[in-house]
């Protein structure tokens, strides 16, 4: 989202300032940091930093961060998803990290933004606890105009197919008529393919440009797929985990079409058990250079030296850059 919202300020001839980042993976953090350079950043539990109720006095930590960033011209931030997504089968709706979202109106309530964006999947508008309807309610207390849209990526220019739910607070409803406009002049026509986004990628040495390594059994299935020029791998050759209950997952162990938007990225882009994850036109999963391309990260992005399930998380759990520019541009023009 940062990377995405960068760009919009480059569009509108403004250079952005990273006064405050805050992330609880150390490893997530040094990348952010590494790529943004903010100018303090915490490490841990947001809610060390925010730990204050809506509504109530600040705590000394909270007037300390407020005192020392000054004026803030946009806040922005993607509480946890997991708890909220479709894709989770156990603590969905009611998973304890849900709580976090409303720290997103505490940081408004502490440093007074000017505007603010919340990112999440859909799924975060039914939350058991609330949260979701208290957070937009708390920053409709605080004075902002606020508009909830869900975008789906590939209407702008992601070449996948995945939807998320933005929460926007601006100072003023014709802000907010302004941000609309911009959003249907940025929506694309015509959408983006795989082909287009990893086309003139190669496997090479190094982690982030090598495929997973498949077992015999997993081979020959991607093998199968070539063979008979499919892209759903029938029951009858999953494992039994997968072929012997009902389920609804079409995509997994699929091939990506190559003329189509990709499915959504998520942290399992590297296993093609988790998804439809095997190259379109190469008998083998995609590299995490591909999921990056796919998810609209450019290459001069620096995601560092890491093991696969960090890359897989890093670029699985990113808001798109190319969705976030419309959305940044719409906010910072207005």
């Amino acid at each position: 989202m940062s990377l995405g919202i960068d760009e919009a300020c480059r569009a509108l001839g403004k250079h952005p300032v990273h006064s405050y980042a805050a992330e609880l993976d150390p490893t997530y953090a040094a990348v952010y940091a590494r790529n943004f350079n903010p100018t303090s950043q915490h490490v841990g539990d947001v809610t060390e930093a925010l730990s204050g109720v809506l509504g109530t006095p600040l705590s000394y930590r909270e007037r300390e961060l407020r005192d020392s960033l000054g004026r803030v011209d946009l806040l922005c931030g993607g509480p946890p998803c997991q708890g909220h997504s479709d894709l989770n089968n156990y603590t969905r709706r009611s998973d304890p990290r849900n709580s976090l979202y409303d720290r997103m109106a505490r940081a408004a309530e502490v440093l007074n933004p000017r505007s603010v964006i919340i990112e999440n999947v859909p799924g975060v508008q039914r939350d058991r606890t609330g949260v979701f309807t208290r957070t937009v309610g708390f920053l409709e207390q605080l004075g902002y105009s606020v508009y909830v849209t869900t975008l789906d990526a590939s209407e702008f220019g992601v070449p996948q197919a995945r939807k998320r739910t933005f929460v926007l607070a601006l100072q003023s409803r014709k802000h907010l008529e302004h941000f609309t406009n911009v959003l249907e002049q940025l929506r694309n026509k015509q959408s983006r393919d795989v082909r287009w986004a990893i086309d003139d990628l190669n496997v090479q040495s190094g982690e982030f440009d090598r495929p997973s390594t498949l077992s015999d059994e997993s081979q020959r299935r991607v093998n199968w797929l070539f063979e008979t020029n499919s892209f759903e791998l029938p029951d009858s050759m999953r494992p039994d985990c997968h072929r012997l209950k009902q389920h609804t997952y079409k995509s997994v162990y699929g091939r990506m079409y190559p003329d189509r938007p990709a499915p959504t990225i998520t942290t399992g882009c590297l296993v093609m058990g988790q998804g439809r994850f095997i190259h379109p036109t190469e008998p083998r999963t995609i590299t995490p250079h591909e999921a990056a391309r796919i998810q609209s990260f450019p290459d001069f992005f620096d995601f560092g030296l890491q093991k696969r399930t960090t890359y897989a998380k890093l670029i699985g759990n990113a808001v798109p850059p190319l969705l976030a520019f419309p959305v940044g541009l719409g906010i910072l023009s207005s």
